[in-house]
């Protein structure tokens, strides 16, 4: 049997690979492996392919420098999972009837691995492994309203009367910092503002002027890019509230990115749409929302303090979206503090999390192939709309988690993935 090179990838999915005898024994790393042939690895996040040798001689995965020298029957390896010092060695004498397999064992935050047994498939496992990788980070644009409102009125941000006031703009500067640093690496971010970065007060001075494209491109690990693209918390910021020329704008810029990604857009705004600006209609900016999100593409609506006869706007314009706040009967995120801020920025990331997750290695037996949270088993689902469990996205090289199952990833963080072959 030949050992493919195996890649995981990124949030934390613990991957077992087991290959079943149908003869009921199995090579593990315990305390004398006599009387059975047993080829011990350490794989890491990149393992050349190896070929396994016949019994009594030995076979190895390069993994970044790893050291070949003798491994006890009873020891395991330990470390950054990218790396191990492992030994190979195969004792004589294979006895008749019992498979010869690989046990790979791997150090790091999840701890070494040891052999396992699952239930749902009846095989014995002969190799195991476990490392973490993540699901594929979702895209999410912020579109944020720069208004002149946004610094002139302020608002309570710690629910202490006795501390000074801040800008709405303070405020949501610290609440984007935050949001974007803590979910660095689980979600890709942008930023689209509306108005301009430089707007004035006056539609003579840029008060109603959306610059094209996007002000920070969604990227990987961004944080440092949104806070350095976005003006300062203390910054002044002026302008109207060019709503629909602001959505054009970001809608645009997300239909061209990978439509096999999760993309999304969270509006923010603390006022409706500017009568005053030209060209700027609200049943527009309505119209851009719902084709977005029939073209995959949901929005998120938070208001700022918002005025109530602005409620209804946001009321349709979430709707519209596709992500209605399950807390609040008018749909969209209202807020009336930076604390309130804070926790609607939270939800929806939180809800924007993917539970999309490539699978590497392909299973050679997608039949065997089987999913657990924690200690219990997600059933196979057939329709991912309706069902709780997991589907093939890809058949069989990505999976995505549906219902409550998707649920229970995001609050757990972890997920197994058990991989089960026939002897033979």
């Amino acid at each position: 049997m030949t050992r493919a090179s195996m890649s995981w990838l990124l949030a934390p999915l613990t991957l077992l690979l087991a290959c079943g005898d149908s003869g009921g024994a199995s090579v593990s790393a315990s305390d004398g492996l006599s009387d059975s042939a047993s080829n011990i690895t350490s794989v890491s996040e990149s393992a050349s392919a190896t070929t396994p040798t016949t019994s009594g001689a030995s076979a190895s995965a390069s993994a970044g420098d790893t050291t070949q020298g003798s491994m006890s029957g009873d020891s395991q390896s330990s470390g950054d999972a990218s790396s191990g010092d492992v030994s190979d060695s195969a004792s004589e004498g294979t006895s008749e009837g019992a498979s010869t397999g690989a046990v790979a064992s791997t150090g790091g935050p999840g701890g070494s691995s040891g052999g396992e047994s699952s239930t749902g498939s009846g095989a014995t496992p002969c190799q195991v492994e476990k490392t973490k990788i993540v699901p594929t980070p979702s895209d999410v644009l912020l579109v944020l309203d720069k208004s002149g409102s946004m610094s002139m009125q302020k608002w309570d941000h710690d629910d202490n009367p006795q501390t000074a006031t801040v800008t709405r703009w303070y405020s949501l500067h610290g609440v984007v910092k935050s949001i974007v640093t803590k979910f660095n690496k689980t979600v890709n971010f942008g930023v689209k503002l509306y108005p301009k970065i430089d707007a004035g007060s006056y539609e003579n001075v840029g008060a109603c002027i959306v610059n094209p494209g996007v002000e920070v491109e969604i990227a990987p690990m961004n944080a440092a890019g949104v806070l350095a693209g976005i003006p300062a918390a203390d910054f002044p910021v002026l302008g109207g509230t060019p709503m629909e020329s602001g959505l054009k704008a970001a809608y645009t810029y997300l239909q061209a990115l990978d439509p096999d990604k999760q993309r999304f857009a969270l509006m923010v705004a603390d006022g409706e749409i500017s009568k005053t600006c030209a060209g700027e209609v609200y049943k527009e900016a309505l119209g851009l929302v719902k084709t977005a999100y029939d073209m995959g593409i949901p929005t998120y609506v938070v208001g700022i303090d918002v005025d109530p006869m602005v409620s209804a706007d946001l009321q349709s314009l979430a709707t519209a979206g596709g992500k209605l706040n399950p807390n609040n009967p008018q749909g969209f995120y209202e807020t009336t503090s930076q604390i309130e801020l804070q926790d609607a920025l939270q939800q929806i990331v939180d809800d924007t999390l993917s539970c999309v997750i490539d699978v590497t290695p392909e299973p050679s037996e997608p039949e065997l192939f089987e999913v657990w949270i924690k200690q219990a088993q997600v059933p196979a689902a057939v329709n991912c709309a309706k069902d709780s469990g997991w589907v093939w996205t890809k058949p069989y090289m990505q999976i995505e988690l549906c219902g409550q199952a998707c649920l229970d990833l995001k609050k757990s963080g972890e997920v197994e993935a058990r991989y089960f072959c026939e002897a033979g």
